[in-house]
């Protein structure tokens, strides 16, 4: 019976990896494979980086960026990319997924299918099996949010050298957890997104840095969504969290929801924490993403092939 039983685990995670899509996803969108060559930071350089925010005590008039350096190894990693495009909008825009912990899942392929709908490119990085790492889940430094930033803006200059219909300047990000801290980590002028940035970032329930240093939010507008009752990334530090540009930073505490909320995940204790799925912090996330997108003027003006594609809204099911 135990046989049978990782049998069936080993092909439904091979199943959601290789993101075979359904009939009727197949009608709306196409996936494709690449890879990308990422250069490699050290996880013990980025924990040092974690400890000094650390000893850092409040200060308004603290510095974003706060003594980080960035340092690189030799040898770079080759990445996986998983690219979703509308078959029926040739999109403009693009948007870059950061996955959580436990990497590459089926949600991926779910939040594809909102993204399309919305007209947006999808990409997935992969960040861990792409290193022969599982999960992150207990050592959150074996692939540091660090390094998954400098996946995310190395995939976001792939995009712009291979995707001619994709503005350069609407190229946007999106992460969930250890993905959502590293879409705060991408916003720093240290990994270039000060000569290059992103058009949005949305991080949901990120370890937000506290007062520690201030997101660089100058460059690039942040929106993070977070559950009131997660304890795995409270979001009492992204209250206090400061921005170098307050008025691009929008936080959105939804009530009664715990980590993972946008997860299929029954309620459950996972490494310490209760997660799992809350379709009504679900819905109130799509709303909140609309109207922080609905400035998008690239996806507002997308050619459409197909008019009955333009009132298409795939939920989340």
């Amino acid at each position: 019976m135990t046989k049978y039983i990782l049998l069936f685990l080993v092909l439904n995670m091979g199943t959601a990896y290789s993101h075979n899509l359904s009939l009727k996803d197949r009608q709306l969108m196409s996936h494709n494979h690449d890879v990308i060559s990422v250069n490699n930071v050290t996880a013990n350089d980025s924990l040092k980086i974690w400890t000094d925010f650390q000893k850092t005590e409040y200060n308004e008039n603290i510095k974003s960026d706060y003594k980080i350096e960035i340092k690189y190894l030799k040898k770079k990693s080759n990445i996986k990319i998983i690219i979703y495009t509308p078959k029926n909008v040739i999109p403009s825009s693009a948007i870059i997924d950061l996955h959580g912990c436990n990497g590459v899942m089926g949600r991926q392929t779910q939040w594809a299918r909102k993204f399309i709908s919305w007209n947006y490119m999808f990409v997935v990085i992969d960040s861990l099996r792409s290193r022969g790492v599982d999960n992150v889940c207990k050592d959150y430094y074996r692939v540091p949010t660090f390094q998954r930033a400098i996946d995310a803006h190395t995939t976001k200059k792939h995009i712009q050298r291979n995707f001619k219909n994709i503005n350069k300047n609407s190229i946007s990000v999106f992460g969930f957890s250890h993905g959502g801290t590293a879409v705060l980590d991408s916003l720093y002028d240290s990994m270039g997104n000060n000569e290059n940035p992103f058009k949005y970032a949305i991080a949901f329930a990120p370890w937000c840095p506290g007062f520690y240093t201030k997101t660089n939010t100058t460059y690039t507008k942040l929106m993070i969504i977070v559950g009131e009752s997660d304890t795995w990334t409270p979001a009492d530090r992204c209250k206090k969290m400061l921005a170098t540009e307050p008025k691009n930073y929008t936080l959105h505490v939804l009530s009664g929801a715990y980590h993972g909320f946008d997860s299929m995940m029954d309620i459950q204790s996972y490494q310490g924490h209760t997660v799992g799925h809350s379709q009504k912090a679900v819905n109130e996330s799509h709303k909140h993403m609309r109207e922080f997108l609905g400035t998008d003027k690239d996806v507002l003006n997308t050619k459409k092939n197909d008019s009955q594609y333009r009132n298409l809204d795939i939920p989340i099911d």
